[in-house]
């Protein structure tokens, strides 16, 4: 599918969850089609990732004529506290960024645009199991999932694995448990992390569900129940989103119709591509062209398996 070109607009909006808290968000849309877009995408962000790092992305989206929001989860970004003392007393967990965050924006949307535009997600890292988590992601067309997984530290690249494991699950906690939040921003480790946030990711257990804790199996078993079409897109230079890791995230949905790809950097004519770089503009011509395509009708280039 070729660009057609549409001039793009953007908005910012509140989005409402169910729980009160109201997300900051971008709305990117072609102009002449504010509220009647056919085709609509979520974008639901990594960890520790405002939104405002994926509107080139969504850019590229809204000029094929789609519409696309794109949330600053309850904690990041634009939906952050303004200062330490208020992000100590933010009551937040991992799973919530889909059961109540990225489920917001689905409401939202439908509401938006109405019954007939097809709505789909693209989840970046956590942001792709995210969207699997929220209860009405079953209203979704098809599901992207960029390097989606959800921590599992043994999953891991070999390589990296003891680096990141002392990093993300025994320093991160320790910090966050000494002052009620992690301080991302400061370290320069990406943004700030609510304190549940930060332990359940250094949880990372293989079952997620007992991550999430009491609910953990009723929200899994919906997930469960999900008939969607999933594209696993991953880079074979990530550390985090193995192949252990994307077929881990992959088996919650089991009445899916999923499919792996992997790409190489030699494939997309660079050095490396790691776990962020598919959402940089050097790959418009490449992989955001690709996805496009997919998201209109599933048709996606040939990938090496793994």
């Amino acid at each position: 599918m070729s660009e057609t070109g549409f001039e793009v607009v953007f908005e910012d909006v509140e989005v409402r969850c169910a729980d009160g808290l109201v997300l900051q968000a971008r709305y990117f849309h072609p102009a002449e089609l504010p509220d009647a877009a056919d085709r609509a995408v979520i974008v639901a962000p990594a960890t520790g990732v405002q939104a405002r790092y994926y509107r080139r992305f969504a850019t590229h989206l809204a000029r094929n004529g789609f519409a696309a929001l794109v949330p600053d989860y309850r904690g990041i970004g634009r939906s952050a506290p303004d200062t330490a003392r208020e992000y100590r007393a933010l009551k937040a967990r991992w799973h919530e960024w889909g059961t109540l965050d990225v489920e917001a924006c689905i409401l939202w949307l439908r509401d938006r645009l109405g019954p007939r535009a097809r709505l789909s997600a693209v989840g970046h890292s956590f942001g792709g199991f995210a969207v699997v988590l929220a209860e009405h992601a079953g209203e979704l067309d098809r599901v992207m999932m960029v390097g989606a997984q959800h921590a599992h530290w043994p999953d891991y690249a070999k390589t990296e694995r003891y680096r990141l494991f002392l990093k993300w699950h025994v320093f991160m906690p320790v910090v966050a448990g000494v002052l009620g939040y992690f301080p991302g921003k400061r370290l320069g480790w990406l943004e700030n992390l609510p304190k549940g946030v930060a332990l359940d990711w250094a949880r990372g257990a293989a079952d997620y569900s007992t991550t999430i804790g009491d609910r953990g199996t009723e929200i899994l078993g919906r997930s469960a129940q999900l008939e969607l079409r999933v594209l696993a897109v991953n880079s074979t230079d990530d550390p985090y989103a193995t192949p252990a890791a994307v077929r881990r995230t992959l088996a919650y949905l089991p009445r899916c119709t999923c499919e792996e790809i992997y790409y190489t950097p030699d494939m997309l004519g660079v050095a490396e591509i790691g776990h962020f770089g598919l959402f940089h503009d050097r790959f418009e011509n490449t992989f955001w062209r690709w996805a496009v395509d997919w998201l209109v009708d599933s048709s996606a280039p040939e990938a090496s398996s793994v």
